[in-house]
């Protein structure tokens, strides 16, 4: 049976989720994931620093915070809060945080 979730992202408890390629600390919370475990939504934080390999697919809103997206190609964006940010299926991004980040993240592997 379908449901509908109301959250305030900014208000979620966030749990810290180390990862061996992030220089710095990550929080996230999954409010989401599907039956096929193929999507994730959820919210997720990290601190200034290098948080690399993070494969795409991915859609984001920026809540809070400014990071230098960069992707495979060497390219890079540079985004803030309010930025909606497309990550393609098949390109792997690094984030570098320059003000501690949160955004919303859907997520299709």
């Amino acid at each position: 049976m379908a449901t509908l979730h109301k959250y305030n992202p900014l208000d979620i408890a966030l749990e810290l989720k180390p990862r061996d390629d992030s220089n710095a600390e990550v929080w996230s919370q999954r409010l989401f994931t599907s039956e096929d475990e193929k999507q994730f939504h959820g919210v997720w934080q990290a601190a200034p620093g290098v948080h690399a390999n993070l494969p795409g697919q991915e859609t984001v809103v920026i809540l809070e915070g400014r990071a230098t997206v960069s992707g495979l190609n060497r390219e890079s964006i540079d985004v803030a809060a309010g930025d909606l940010v497309f990550v393609d299926a098949g390109e792997v991004a690094t984030w570098t945080v320059h003000e501690q980040l949160r955004k919303v993240f859907v997520i299709n592997s």
